[in-house]
């Protein structure tokens, strides 16, 4: 019954999908809308938040988060590059960005031992260049034993809502209710996936409970992603000029680590292994925080390859959401990739002696032999088991992808001599 309620859903939400894009352009014109707009204020948009839960996250009074929540809130509103769908689904992914401040910070207030580490060891975040390897690389770390790593369901509370965080009477209630809202989040992801967006294993491996970009947790704080769709250099423009903001965001983030880890291994010692390419403007403000031996491995890749295969991702994951043609996509992981490696560039002479520079293709030739050098460098037990393990996970690996069909992209939609030329300091640099 379930499976049926799913292929319903879906195919519900695809109808609508399809009957907004097509129809409400008209309408509009007329005044007549089916979604209705998101607030033109962050005032509006918190008032309606505060009427429907009782109360605002601390964060509210904080003005450079006001001020970003505001950007977005513009972009939804005037953006043309936009489907109505893409407008509909990503105001709603902002309410849900409040929701689950509202969550940690409830859960942080009502269980303060959650919000304390005190059996965590050397944390391991993976940054660099996006489409270099960096998901390969996170799910054999996580096979690791008593690693903490984000995925979509717990980064995000699954659909808890603030007040199932505020009436939870102890820690087992907290958890019983967390399992309660993650069935619902699991049968709205479903709905969602089968409707929407079906990528193929070969191009990116999707799924709830395997490892996930970090980046959900702290997209919330700093707004540079406000839709399903990475936004180009956004995220630098936060590293530039929101000093405050992002200090606050990583304070934050890192309570949220600890609430997970607490959670997930009560009493155990364990390690963080996070990854995203938006981590790397901020390893300064990272180091602030986590300044006890946090290890960083830099993935790097030839940034045209980098560049073809990140835009057919973003076509394959965008389409529903975004009008207009490839270009869009071009010339947003174009804005990524320079900022990253330009990045990369700059922290090098900054950088903890004992940072891990990885190549793409050290990693797909020989993946154990990188994980010993970084599990070692972690303080994580490397044994013969491992190697079986790992070694196990990367056939399987090996056969989705064989089935999935290999993930096909062209080099022609950029100049590889360009590029190159563009990026030269970065490709010497690292030897791609």
């Amino acid at each position: 019954m379930a499976s049926v309620a799913v292929l319903v859903s879906a195919l519900l939400l695809s109808l609508f999908r399809i009957l907004l894009n097509a129809i409400d352009p008209y309408l509009s014109r007329l005044n007549i809308h089916l979604v209705k707009k998101p607030p033109s204020s962050v005032e509006k948009l918190l008032a309606t938040i505060r009427a429907k839960s009782g109360s605002l996250p601390s964060l509210a009074q904080n003005p450079q988060w006001r001020e970003r929540l505001q950007l977005a809130l513009d972009y939804l509103r005037t953006a043309e590059d936009l489907t109505p769908f893409g407008r509909w689904t990503a105001y709603k992914c902002l309410l849900r960005e409040v929701n689950t401040i509202q969550c940690f910070e409830t859960v942080s207030r009502k269980f303060p031992q959650l919000a304390v580490a005190s059996h965590s060891s050397r944390p391991v975040f993976i940054i660099g260049l996006p489409r270099a390897g960096t998901t390969l690389l996170h799910n054999l770390l996580s096979l690791y034993p008593n690693v903490l790593y984000p995925t979509k369901r717990r980064g995000y509370f699954a659909d808890m809502s603030s007040n199932d965080a505020e009436e939870a009477s102890s820690l087992d209630d907290l958890r019983r209710r967390m399992k309660i809202a993650s069935k619902r989040f699991s049968m709205g992801f479903e709905v969602f996936s089968k409707s929407i967006v079906s990528i193929p294993y070969s191009v990116h491996p999707i799924s709830l409970d395997e490892p996930d970009e970090c980046f959900v947790l702290l997209n919330k704080y700093l707004f540079y992603e406000t839709l399903p769709l990475l936004r180009g250099l956004d995220f630098m423009i936060v590293a530039d000029r929101y000093e405050e903001l992002s200090d606050e965001a990583y304070r934050l983030y890192k309570r949220d680590l600890h609430v997970m880890q607490s959670i997930a291994f009560p009493g155990e010692r364990s390690c963080f292994v996070v990854k995203a390419p938006y981590h790397t403007p901020f390893v300064h403000v990272i180091l602030r925080h986590f300044p006890d031996g946090t290890l960083f491995v830099r993935m790097h890749r030839n940034p045209v390859d980098v560049l073809a295969s990140g835009s057919s991702l973003l076509r394959a994951l965008n389409v529903p959401f975004v009008r207009g043609d490839a270009s869009i996509f071009r010339r947003r992981v174009r804005g990524t990739v320079y900022g990253v490696t330009k990045e990369l560039v700059r922290q090098t002479p900054r950088m903890p002696e004992d940072t891990v520079d990885v190549r793409y293709e050290t990693l797909v030739r020989d993946p154990i032999a990188v994980c010993r050098k970084i599990a070692v460098r972690a303080g994580m037990e490397h044994t013969r088991a491992m190697d079986e393990k790992l070694a196990a996970f990367l056939a399987e690996d090996k056969a989705k992808r064989t089935k999935a069909g290999k993930h096909v992209y062209t080099l022609e939609e950029f100049d590889p001599v360009e590029v190159r030329r563009d990026l030269k300091e970065y490709c010497e640099m690292f030897g791609v």
